[in-house]
């Protein structure tokens, strides 16, 4: 990834979007994983802690590439 110079571009604008977008972005991520729609996934986050083995390990890789992707836009902007 080549670093972006801060000057050319807006670091507070791109990472507040990234940070507004998260919560769209997993919830659409999990439905996928998980084979669940919307309204699925939002009866299961209100319920009891009723998650298979694999929808619990599915949920958390989801988490942790979403992380890992913010970790990687922060680099761009990053100076070597």
């Amino acid at each position: 990834m080549d670093s972006k110079k801060l000057s050319s571009y807006n670091l507070l604008m791109d990472m507040h979007a990234e940070i507004t977008q998260l919560p769209k972005t997993f919830r659409e991520h999990v439905c996928q994983e998980c084979g669940w729609s919307e309204a699925t996934f939002y009866r299961k986050t209100k319920g009891k802690n009723t998650f298979s083995n694999a929808e619990k390990d599915k949920i958390l890789d989801v988490w942790d590439n979403l992380l890992l992707n913010l970790q990687n836009l922060a680099a761009i902007f990053r100076p070597n």
